[in-house]
């Protein structure tokens, strides 16, 4: 009779180890299905940083043509008229670059 209790215990045992690796099976491709979503989800964000980036750098230069070409003299609408913009898009890009422009002279610290 202890035999067929131990072998019951056995069989239980091995039931619940097999149970267990299943569980622990379909934990882990969920793990690795969320860890590959996360890395594109970084990797798109991080090439979306760089664009924005490069979208700023071409922004300015096209902002510091359009500060130049008002210092050649032309007016506002003329701008507009050349580049093919709004006036309020090159009211804004002339803004931008301003905003960009770091002073070539700078104040020592105050003390």
């Amino acid at each position: 009779m202890a035999t067929r209790q131990t072998g019951k215990k056995i069989d239980a045992r091995e039931r619940a180890r097999l149970a267990r690796t299943r569980v622990d099976q379909v934990r882990a491709e969920r793990d690795n299905k969320i860890e590959a979503t996360l890395a594109e989800f970084f990797t798109a964000g991080d090439e979306r940083d760089a664009l924005i980036a490069k979208i700023d750098a071409l922004e300015t230069t096209m902002g510091e043509r359009v500060t130049s070409l008002f210092e050649f003299g032309e007016s506002a609408s003329r701008v507009a008229d050349l580049t093919a913009l709004s006036p309020k898009e090159v009211k804004r890009m002339r803004t931008f670059a301003a905003s960009r422009q770091t002073p070539l002279v700078t104040a020592p610290p105050r003390i």
